[in-house]
């Protein structure tokens, strides 16, 4: 898994990382998500368990 030590203070900080506020751009360009965020993250833990992608650097074995 490439796991690394991290700080306490680190995970603090990815708690506290905004989210994004897409009405303006609804709002504005009349625009729809194609997906819910948790589609979007279902498919990336799928891709992560599956291995899927290209093999670049900071993945490879």
């Amino acid at each position: 898994m490439h796991l690394v030590p991290a700080s306490p203070d680190l995970f603090d900080a990815v708690l506290r990382i905004p989210l994004l506020d897409c009405a303006r751009a609804r709002s504005e360009l009349a625009w729809e998500p194609r997906h819910t965020a948790l589609e979007a993250v279902g498919e990336f833990l799928d891709g992560v368990r599956e291995d899927a992608g290209p093999a670049t650097a900071p993945l490879a074995a």
